[in-house]
């Protein structure tokens, strides 16, 4: 019997960022989902996110739910066996949530901010890496280019076994088995997914990795290996004709796994688990590592009373006390404590360490810059407003400008570790004076 699903989703869609590896941009996906009346989209580049906004944008105008992913590379070494191969392994990561979205970034960083990235991309980020981030994320095993089912097709079923226990160990129920159908030996190596899936309770999901939208398109993805090899298309390797990676419709792909009509729906109940993950456009500010029980507005609230006390006296005068509690209430409306809890720590810091430093700009207009130690100009005294510098119609961060006041330090980095009373915090900031 076959049926008809309109809610599956794709769940491992490569776009033009996977670079020299796929012919669509996030308009021709959006596009082509939209026509099949599709919900969800997922977006899952090789090791890198650099298409996720315009996707995301696409996703919005068009009312589909994008799902954030990346393919990431994983090395042989992390495993038990691999049968001979020297290849990395593929695994497919969803982001359930913005949680999920900051693990794939830190994955993908891992990768793109090294100077041998080239070199880490050939041989696959290792078992450490997956294990440190995970939060937030649904794994898939990769199918056809997944260390499981390639270490079955070389007939090494116990290390497939063993790869699918430690899938199982740092995902959980997070973990799933991705089934590729091609050939009728695909069904067979489909079936003792299935079987190992049971064993280790990781459940099976239908999925068809997507390069190009039409099966005539396999030409350009072949004209993109060889520029990707600097090659002629005739020195390529032979190209299988039996895997296809072109984009199959919900009707296609109910036939294509009719003998496994669960994992066509797991991949609909997988597109439910992913919600909106990008940023929504408010400051990230690095978590700070507070007294407990205070968040980052109690906290700066603290140090600008101490700083009222320490600069007026403890008599302070009405006005000034009143225009602390705006300017706090200003700041903590905007979320940007934070901002000022970071920069005051660098410039005391700095002066700790006979760095001359001072601000500049419209940041003197603060009493609660100045009152935090961060400037040095009073601005009760020379009547300065505070709205200059933040006014509730301003859309973006303010700008607190550090300055050296000597060429003595130019070229000197320091590390800075950030320090609230007598805790010490996992954050560091580089102050460099160049």
């Amino acid at each position: 019997m076959i049926l008809s699903l309109p809610s599956f989703t794709h769940l491992e869609v490569h776009s033009i960022y996977t670079l020299l590896g796929s012919t669509l941009s996030a308009t021709d996906l959006v596009t082509r989902a939209t026509a099949e009346g599709m919900s969800h989209l997922a977006l899952t580049d090789t090791n890198t996110l650099y298409g996720v906004l315009a996707f995301n944008r696409a996703c919005q105008a068009a009312k589909l739910q994008a799902i954030i992913g990346l393919t990431v590379t994983v090395a042989p070494e992390a495993w038990p066996s691999v049968g001979g191969e020297k290849d990395p392994g593929h695994l497919v990561l969803l982001a359930t949530g913005p949680a999920g979205y900051r693990s794939l970034c830190r994955l993908s960083s891992l990768i793109q901010s090294r100077a041998d990235r080239e070199q880490l991309v050939v041989r696959g980020l290792d078992w450490t890496s997956l294990e440190e981030y995970r939060e937030g994320l649904i794994c898939l095993s990769g199918g056809r280019q997944g260390w499981i089912e390639r270490l079955l097709r070389a007939g090494d079923e116990a290390a497939a076994r063993a790869y699918a226990r430690q899938l199982a160990g740092i995902y959980g129920d997070k973990g799933r088995l991705s089934l590729e159908l091609h050939t009728s030996t695909d069904e067979r190596i489909a079936q003792e997914m299935v079987t190992i899936g049971q064993e280790v309770g990781l459940s099976c999901v239908a999925v068809q990795p997507i390069f190009y939208l039409a099966r005539q398109d396999r030409v350009k993805l072949r004209l993109l290996a060889a520029i990707d090899r600097n090659s002629r298309l005739e020195e390529l390797p032979p190209d299988d004709l039996t895997i296809e990676r072109h984009w199959l419709n919900s009707d296609e792909i109910a036939h294509r796994f009719a003998n496994f009509p669960e994992a066509v729906t797991a991949a609909g109940e997988i597109a439910a688990l992913c919600g909106p993950a990008l940023p929504d456009g408010y400051p990230i500010w690095p978590v700070l590592n507070l007294p407990a029980g205070q968040t980052p507005n109690d906290r700066l609230a603290i140090l600008a009373g101490e700083g009222m006390v320490a600069r007026y006296g403890t008599e302070a005068a009405p006005k000034i006390r009143d225009r602390l509690q705006v300017e706090l209430a200003a700041i903590a409306r905007h979320g940007y404590a934070p901002l000022f809890l970071i920069v005051a720590d660098i410039v005391a810091f700095a002066r700790w360490e006979g760095v001359p430093v001072s601000t500049r700009g419209s940041v003197a207009n603060s009493l609660v810059a100045y009152c935090t130690g961060i400037t040095s100009v009073d601005p009760i005294a020379h009547d300065l407003l505070f709205e200059r510098f933040l006014n509730p119609a301003r859309a973006n961060p303010p700008d607190i400008d550090l300055e050296r006041l000597s060429r003595k330090m130019s070229g000197k980095d320091y590390s800075v570790q950030i320090r609230y009373g007598a805790e010490e915090s996992e954050q560091k900031y580089l102050l460099s004076l160049s």
